[in-house]
């Protein structure tokens, strides 16, 4: 297997992985939604399972010291966590697209499901449009209180 694509592969797996645990979290302990806490939580385990048979090849070519853009610092800050969900659900959506074209080369069609890729990136299109809605009655200015 071609170096480069594991450690492509290997980046787009984290990439996901992190930003799911953000939204599983904005999810379970903000929000408090039992279903997209539970969604993303079995995305994420899901991931991780179908790369099982990578994981060594992909720990054995990653490459930090080399990665041209590990130093490249593009921190955003966030205005609210509409902004963090926003973000972070993007982060995911694109990995999993990466993914999704990767499981295509011959060489890892067996290892990688496009279809359940696929899946996994339009049900995270659902997901962020449940959390932000769920967020924007959380974060409109609260008048009652100011009045009195």
């Amino acid at each position: 297997m071609h170096r480069r694509i594991l450690r492509t592969i290997d980046a787009n797996i984290n990439r996901i992985s992190e930003g799911l645990r953000v939204l599983e979290d904005i999810s379970r302990f903000i929000i408090e939604d039992i279903n997209s806490s539970q969604q993303l939580k079995s995305i994420r385990h899901e991931l991780s399972k179908s790369v099982g048979a990578l994981s060594l090849n992909l720990l054995k070519n990653r490459d930090v010291e080399g990665d041209i853009g590990a130093k490249v610092d593009l921190t955003i800050d966030h205005q609210n966590l509409t902004s963090v969900v926003r973000a972070n659900s993007k982060r995911v959506e694109e990995g999993l697209r990466v993914l999704e074209e990767l499981a295509k080369l011959p060489e890892f069609k067996s290892m990688l499901s496009t279809a359940k890729l696929k899946e996994s990136r339009y049900a995270v299109y659902s997901i962020e449009k449940t959390l932000i809605e769920q967020l924007s009655l959380h974060e409109k200015p609260d008048t009652q209180s100011r009045e009195k």
